[in-house]
């Protein structure tokens, strides 16, 4: 186990205040999803200066596309409006998610099957590299293995060693807890004071799953 860095470190282009939109998937109703990763925090809540993520935070990163400040609004509601009427016609299996692990600055519980993902982030990407310019869509640090989808539960405030974390995730929950996804979000994304928040965001509702008769 390799440990974790400083989640938290300066970054200068996130100055005060700015906001950055990208497509998440968010976990509102995700009650399944909520008491796994409140037992998984529990079991992590020893470990000094790994923070736990609220509720509220709780997200799938798809795709950054670009802070806010560098393009009008009516640029992102049309890209929101394409990559709606894509999602609209395509609907993701059930996700599943779990065991926790620990991915460069954070603890994370890793999500399958990422292929259906994989194609949804490789959409957006295309989208909005053609309607905002390919130098305009911004990247996220991606995760150890490259884009592995994945929901943090936890961000590490400062270095912790391997050794810190095994004893922690030996007590986190080794089951798959499933999650079905009913919408693709476009958030306006903030960071400050160690969180991540957003208090805008647009629900692009995928097609509803086919019923069995």
């Amino acid at each position: 186990m390799n440990g974790l860095l400083d989640h938290w470190v300066d970054l200068p282009e996130w100055q005060p205040g700015r906001e950055l939109w990208a497509f998440y998937l968010t976990f509102a109703d995700a009650s399944a999803l909520h008491s796994r990763i409140e037992h998984d925090q529990a079991a992590l809540s020893g470990i000094p200066g790994l923070g736990p993520i609220p509720r509220s935070g709780l997200h799938l990163t798809v795709q950054g596309v670009t802070f806010r400040d560098l393009v009008p609004d009516a640029q992102i509601e049309h890209l929101a409006e394409a990559v709606g009427a894509v999602v609209a016609r395509r609907n993701l299996p059930r996700l599943y998610a779990g065991p926790a692990t620990d991915d460069i600055d954070a603890v994370v519980l890793p999500v399958y099957p990422a292929e259906e993902l994989v194609a949804l982030r490789d959409l957006i990407q295309l989208a909005a590299a053609e309607l905002l310019g390919p130098e305009q869509v911004y990247q996220f640090p991606p995760s150890a293995g490259g884009f592995v989808p994945h929901v943090s539960i936890a961000y590490a405030d400062r270095a912790i060693s391997g050794e810190e974390l095994t004893a922690g995730l030996a007590t986190t929950s080794q089951d798959l807890t499933p999650i079905d996804v009913r919408h693709l979000s476009l958030v306006a994304l903030r960071r400050a004071d160690k969180s991540w928040s957003w208090e805008h965001e647009v629900q692009l509702p995928f097609a509803e799953p086919a019923v069995l008769s």
